[in-house]
């Protein structure tokens, strides 16, 4: 048994020895510099491009011999600004070592070291990877007349990358991506074993190693479809795993019974992408059964500049917050992706808390032209359903339209989302918004929109508020309810917020109104979006057999400033005029009855209440369009200031 042993250790040993001695006849009878002008000659030919190999080419004996390749360049596509699509410090070929007997190189593994590689696309998405056909070249001076029996890499099982970098650029949109590659490698055992893939390195600066399994290399080459994909890993600290099944027919790509898992996100779909006439348009079909907003991935900082060394000057004064918006809108992608989506979300979780079920989205894109069609069966009580149009074929100033409609909104949940801490009982929300502009910010698109937006709430009870509201939403509902903080709770009958914008600004005559079960109030004015300031007057209809104190009453409030911070004060003018007309009625002996007449402000109108006349939208009869509330100067007979107390002014009137 051990003698049977020793002589199959010494057969193989015999023979590898021989093998090495034929390998070593085979690269000394063969200069592997022989092979560089045929195999630059048959790239040329097949992709229309020059392969330049700039140092002599080192054959390294054994059991695997290897061909190693310094200083290796691989031309660009004519249209690219970068000069070479793929420079190497060295490509390193291992060869086996019974073809190399005959004289015959296959390569089994291929390995790049150090490669800088540049992948874009031409503003039509062509790709420089595509390359051109061309025809083969005659044979240069002094290469074998024939290179049938020249150097050719039949099948290579395993590719290596190590220590290289990547570009991607897209030619339409001018995005950049940048990826490090530490080590990137594909093995097969054999053209038939399925290929096991790991990349390690970044992307844009966020960390990834995944791995994973593809189909055999014999199955791609053959293209027998589909070919399935598998990978898992992490990707900026979060777990991924990616299943899917690659199938190509033509000039359409598939991927279909996509599962994909990120972290906490969970989904399946299908994409499809065809390209025709140098463009690729997109389906993209996803289904995710819960997704939470906050477990989206954040964009990352931009890195923090080092101190300087030198004081620097002051800064300037920091531009003013808008609530809308200023940062950019998404515009470059509108002209980088032709393709239709559709999303489906079974329930979607705001960074508010608020839960919205069964949402659906429908985006269309061509040409730099969105249209997207979204809704929410289940959010805040009720349903949203809506519309966004984008043209952005105006890069400088692209055309925005929203049209959305809301019914059965709960006001309790709303109110909290606007910042509003008062408790409140039921209550319903309707609301209508049809408005358009242009900008390439959403602060910008405010600032130039029209159209008309529409807010309606329904019977609802408003629990006396225990402190003043800091909120631009809490100090409106104030000025509009004076009992607020009187009564334990506020019978609400109605409120409406009725805007009517014309180049972002909302011309308000009557359109914001409230009823409550003491007090119904309009307001009038200006809100405008384009620096975020309001400017309104309220107008009073007390209810008869109302007790108030005068100083109380909603009339005499201004509400002005900022959209965030508004400041609600007395409004002089109407004061003075009041306590005027409060005047001449005491000096004719006028009874509590007309005296509390004069506080009720006409009712009556041809539309109805207060919440009817401004949800109609008409205009009052004899009246001109509303403008932005100016200090009116005091009439003839009247005080030119007010007194301090101003209830305990009309008490004196009222003899109290």
């Amino acid at each position: 048994m051990r003698r049977t042993a020793f002589i199959i250790l010494g057969a193989t040993a015999a023979i590898v020895a021989v093998l090495l001695i034929g390998a070593a006849i085979a690269i000394k009878t063969l200069d592997p510099n022989r092979f560089v002008a045929p195999l630059a000659a048959r790239v040329k030919a097949a992709t229309g491009r020059e392969l330049a190999v700039r140092g002599p080419i080192d054959v390294k004996v054994s059991l695997t011999p290897k061909v190693v390749l310094p200083d290796v360049a691989f031309e660009n596509a004519p249209w690219s600004k970068t000069r070479q699509m793929l420079t190497a410090k060295r490509v390193e070929a291992q060869i086996a070592l019974l073809p190399l007997l005959s004289r015959r190189f296959e390569v089994i593994e291929f390995v790049l070291i150090e490669p800088v590689i540049t992948l874009e696309t031409d503003a039509g998405g062509r790709g420089n990877w595509e390359f051109a056909t061309a025809t083969a070249p005659a044979a240069p001076p002094g290469a074998p007349a024939s290179t049938s029996a020249t150097a050719t890499a039949i099948g290579i099982g395993n590719f290596e990358i190590r220590q290289g970098t990547l570009t991607y650029r897209d030619g339409a949109s001018g995005k950049v991506t940048s990826a490090a590659i530490e080590r990137m490698s594909m093995r097969a055992r054999d053209m038939s074993a399925p290929v096991a893939v790991d990349f390690r390195g970044t992307i844009d600066a966020v960390p990834v190693a995944v791995s994973g399994d593809l189909g055999p290399p014999a199955q791609w080459l053959a293209q027998q479809w589909p070919y399935p994909l598998a990978l898992k890993g992490q990707i900026d600290g979060n777990d991924v795993k990616l299943t899917t099944k690659l199938a190509k027919a033509g000039s359409t790509t598939t991927l279909d019974d996509i599962d994909l898992h990120y972290g906490k996100i969970a989904g399946t779909g299908r994409v499809r992408s065809t390209v025709d006439g140098g463009k690729t348009r997109y389906a993209i079909e996803l289904n995710v059964p819960s997704l939470a907003l906050a477990d989206l991935p954040q964009t990352p900082s931009p890195p923090t500049a080092p101190a300087p060394t030198t004081p620097a000057p002051a800064p300037a004064p920091a531009v003013s917050h808008w609530i809308v918006a200023d940062t950019p809108l998404p515009l470059g992608a509108l002209g980088a992706i032709d393709g239709d989506v559709s999303v489906s979300i079974g329930e979607l979780k705001l960074r508010s808390g608020q839960a919205l079920s069964r949402v659906t989205a429908q985006v269309a894109s061509r040409d730099a032209v969105v249209d997207a069609k979204f809704a929410a069966d289940a959010v805040l009580g009720g349903s949203v359903r809506g519309n966004i149009q984008i043209d952005g074929r105006r890069s400088d100033a692209p055309a925005v339209r929203l049209q959305a409609d809301a019914q059965g909104l709960d006001l309790p949940k709303l109110a909290a989302a606007a910042g509003v801490t008062r408790e409140i009982r039921g209550g319903k929300v309707r609301a209508n918004i049809d408005i358009s502009g242009r900008g390439t910010t959403p602060h910008r698109v405010a600032s130039s929109m029209s159209g008309t937006m529409v807010v309606v709430s329904g019977p609802a009870t408003l629990v006396r508020a225990t402190t003043q509201g800091e909120s631009a939403a809490s100090q409106v509902a104030g000025a509009l309810d004076p009992f607020r903080t009187v009564d334990a709770a506020t019978e609400l009958r109605c409120a409406v917020v009725r805007l009517p914008l014309a180049n972002g600004v909302a011309r308000v005559d009557r359109s914001i109104a409230i009823e409550t079960g003491k007090i119904d109030a309009s307001a009038s004015g200006t809100l405008d979006f384009r620096d975020e300031t309001l400017d309104l007057s309220v107008q009073p209809q007390v209810r008869a057999g109302i007790q108030f104190d005068v100083s109380q009453l909603a009339g005499l409030v201004r509400i002005r400033g900022r959209f965030d911070k508004p400041a609600v004060a007395i409004d002089a003018a109407q004061s003075a005029q009041l306590i005027a007309k409060l005047g001449v009625l005491g000096a004719k002996g006028g009874s509590l009855a007309e005296l509390g007449r004069a506080l009720v402000a006409p009712g009556g109108d041809a539309a109805g209440s207060p919440c009817a006349f401004a949800e109609s939208g008409k205009t009052p009869r004899g009246s001109a369009p509303a403008t932005t509330a100016q200090p009116r100067a005091p009439q003839p007979g009247l005080p030119k200031e007010l007194p301090k107390d101003i209830g305990s002014a009309i008490g004196k009137l009222l003899g109290r």
